[in-house]
């Protein structure tokens, strides 16, 4: 099964906390692991997990903002490493605009990707990335390379390999219920979930409500 995650509401949690981008931030790095975990730990049937960090849109917001995210997720690669090291998971960066980011990061990223992989969970880390652009791209390669325009050509030249079951939507605004350039392929078909939770405040309970839901779907379409 795989799971994608729109982790929304990091700055409102900030707001709302009444602390700085950076320490709500942090708080999402930690979060992002715990989510890792309960999604593994909940249901043997997981074996991809798709989290939607950094969107091409995200890119036009301040400066300074942007900044202290690139920052942050610089240092915090060897930590995530690690994490993803001691439980076996296979680690894969995608992105539809990579040249946006700094080549700092980039190489980390990298460095990450290849130490971390091979393992049976994936986990997908989309950074600068659009739903729209993904296919664009996937399209431009498929003309330049003379091969069938079909939808098997079209999903074998995505950032994500597989189709995505169900997508877990996180934050306290009710009128954010869009997919937010999340990958509209690999979801066309997915079951929605929305945590009303701001990113940073979602525990394990939470996560657990969302398979109980997703399992009660199935149930009833006798899967």
């Amino acid at each position: 099964m795989h799971i994608g995650v729109i982790p929304d509401g990091n700055r409102r949690y900030a707001n709302n906390h009444g602390i700085g981008n950076y320490k709500a931030y942090r708080k999402a790095r930690d979060t992002i692991k715990d989510v890792t975990k309960s999604l593994n730990g909940f249901s043997e049937e997981v074996d991809t997990i798709t989290f939607y960090l950094l969107s091409e849109e995200n890119l036009r917001r301040d400066e300074d903002e942007l900044e202290t995210l690139f920052q942050l997720l610089e240092d915090n690669i060897d930590d995530m490493g690690q994490f993803f090291q001691d439980r076996d998971f296979d680690v894969n960066w995608a992105s539809t605009k990579p040249e946006a980011l700094p080549e700092d990061l980039t190489e980390k990223l990298e460095e990450l990707e290849e130490e971390y992989s091979g393992d049976d969970t994936r986990v997908n880390l989309l950074i600068s990335y659009s739903g729209k652009q993904d296919i664009v791209k996937a399209s431009r390669k498929i003309s330049e390379n003379g091969e069938a325009f079909n939808e098997e050509e079209i999903s074998s030249h995505l950032e994500i390999g597989s189709d995505i079951d169900f997508v877990i939507r996180t934050g306290d605004n009710p009128d954010r219920e869009c997919l937010s350039g999340f990958p509209i392929w690999n979801a066309s078909y997915a079951e929605y979930y929305h945590i009303k939770k701001n990113f940073p405040a979602i525990n394990a309970e939470d996560v657990e409500e969302a398979l109980e839901h997703y399992k009660a779907l199935r149930k009833k379409k006798g899967e």
